[in-house]
């Protein structure tokens, strides 16, 4: 599910993608093949992209204004693997409120909106089948107001989470039988929802909750059902008496067996000193491991060498004394990744900025994390000196079956800020291999390792333009990254102002959104 990235687009244009001129790809082993441009142009709507697999990618347009009977009207664009637009239309959805969010399952588009823009409660969902290109039209009533956090598709049923009255909850929606269902336990005001995770397979879902417990520390507890709503089974992670669970990645329910990671602290509710990873069998906890970010190999490799030098000289003091040296971070965790026998784990480190009159800038040392329905993912109140979240690197870890560390590596992240905590580097990869990606200032950035070993060092990849002419004269930083799509396929996003002395379609200047297919061909050798 994705709430929400807006992109503001128009017509489509196909073009060949050509090399930018005055810089040079540092990857041996990524392409971008195709690119495909929507024009921009003055008062025209917003676009959303929704990728689908082998199916393509979907283009959502809102259409500026409304039909004569308050319908929103929608057009919709279909781009197949080839970056071929295969064909253009217009819907017209009963609604008058907003796209909140869309899904892609098993051949099927789905599109999540508010049918009023003053009835929370009052839902509409457009699912497209990629197949047929038929479309159905479902009107969801939860009969209570929801803050809409998580949206999901799992076989026949639609998932709704978010809050109500500030508590989670959860809503179920067959297409069949047409009846929405909320789903019991999770109306309580001291959980917090961190994620639903979806069993393609099986048609399982897993919910994942942050909890508070009666000794005012948090737990993470974890639920999963069947795609009816019925209860498999309910673990509740037991941290011992010392230990604060943060927040949690879960992997999806196989066989009994299930894993969870995510960071820990001993006090602060905010600020994490490591990461935890538990096994469960048939819902029973095997185990809790915990590891300092100092057990790590390479915590801060991102770091210049003399730093990072230091740093691993006051850990070795301290662990000559028998003591592991500690290190706050606020990290922002993914999901996990299955790679052959291992597992794989990643996180994003940040830091809020905020501005202070005339002083500079600073960030705020410490927040007290509030049970509110946004206050996963870093929800801040308004707050005119917010300047956004500054991402400083991304944690790589692989763990095995044991829940021990094999191998762990960082990925320097620069140049990125955002007013919502978001995630920012995408994971793909074949086997042993992981591709680590994320778009900035109009590069491209990436980095492959192989367990332990690095197979191609972070390399900066400027994006392809679609003439030999063409310039890029400015960029909307608001409005650009990585999405994966398919394989070690992945599409680049954004929007660019482009000048070409030749003129393209009669223009010297013109105003794109764009898209760039990007491979990775982890069989070619690196130098």
């Amino acid at each position: 599910m994705r709430v929400f990235v807006i992109l503001i687009l128009s017509f489509p244009i196909l073009l060949f993608a050509q090399k930018r001129k005055n810089q040079k790809d540092t990857s041996a082993i990524l392409s971008q093949s195709h690119r495909i441009e929507f024009e921009v142009e003055r008062d025209r709507s917003d676009f959303y992209v929704v990728p689908g697999d082998y199916h393509g990618i979907l283009v959502v347009e809102e259409l500026a204004g409304a039909s004569l009977d308050g319908s929103g009207s929608w057009k919709l664009h279909m781009v197949d693997t080839a970056f071929n637009l295969i064909w253009s239309r217009e819907e017209v959805v009963p609604s008058d409120g907003n796209l909140l969010g869309y899904d892609y399952s098993d051949g099927k588009f789905y599109l999540l909106y508010s049918k009023s823009r003053f009835r929370s409660e009052e839902l509409v969902v457009l699912q497209l089948d990629a197949r047929t290109e038929e479309n159905s039209v479902y009107e969801i009533t939860t009969v209570f107001p929801v803050s809409i956090s998580h949206f999901e598709a799992v076989g026949e049923t639609l998932l709704i989470g978010g809050y109500a009255n500030f508590r989670p909850v959860v809503i179920t929606y067959n297409i069949n039988i047409k009846k929405p269902k909320v789903v019991p336990g999770f109306y309580d005001n001291k959980n917090d929802m961190l994620d639903i995770v979806v069993d393609e397979e099986s048609k399982f879902f897993t919910v994942i909750l942050s909890e508070r417990m009666r000794n005012k520390k948090f737990t993470v507890r974890v639920k999963t059902f069947t795609e009816r709503g019925d209860l498999i089974q309910d673990n509740l992670l037991n941290p011992g008496e010392k230990k604060s669970l943060l927040d949690g990645a879960s992997t999806t329910f196989a066989n009994g067996l299930q894993y969870l990671a995510g960071t820990h602290s001993k006090k602060s509710a905010l600020y994490s000193q490591g990461f935890y990873l538990s096994k469960f069998i048939n819902g029973s906890q095997q185990f809790n491991k915990y590891y300092a970010f100092a057990d790590l190999n390479n915590f801060f490799s991102h770091l210049k060498p003399k730093r990072e030098s230091r740093i691993k000289n006051r850990i070795e003091k301290k662990r000559e004394k028998g003591k592991v040296k500690k290190f706050n971070y606020r990290l922002l965790v993914h999901k996990i990744l299955q790679r052959d026998d291992h597992y794989v784990m990643i996180a994003e480190a940040y830091y809020p900025r905020y501005s202070y009159g005339n002083t500079g800038t600073s960030f705020l040392p410490y927040q007290t994390r509030s049970f509110s329905n946004n206050s996963y993912r870093g929800y801040q109140p308004y707050n005119p000196d917010f300047l956004g979240y500054k991402y400083t690197h991304a944690v790589v870890v692989g763990f095995d079956s044991n829940c021990n560390i094999i191998w762990d590596h960082t990925f320097k992240i620069e140049d990125t800020q955002s007013y919502s905590l978001k995630e920012n580097v995408m994971v793909t990869g074949a086997g042993r291999k992981i591709i680590l990606t994320y778009l900035e200032e109009n590069e491209i950035r990436s980095k492959v390792v192989d367990h332990s070993e690095i197979v191609e060092g972070r390399t900066f990849n400027p994006v392809k333009l679609s003439f030999e002419a063409d310039e890029v004269k400015s960029k909307d930083p608001r409005i650009e990254g990585v999405e994966r799509w398919y394989g070690n396929t992945l599409f680049a996003y954004g929007v660019q102002s482009i000048k070409n002395e030749n003129g393209v379609a009669g223009k010297v200047n013109r105003k794109v959104f764009y898209l760039n297919k990007i491979r990775f061909n982890l069989d070619r050798e690196v130098n």
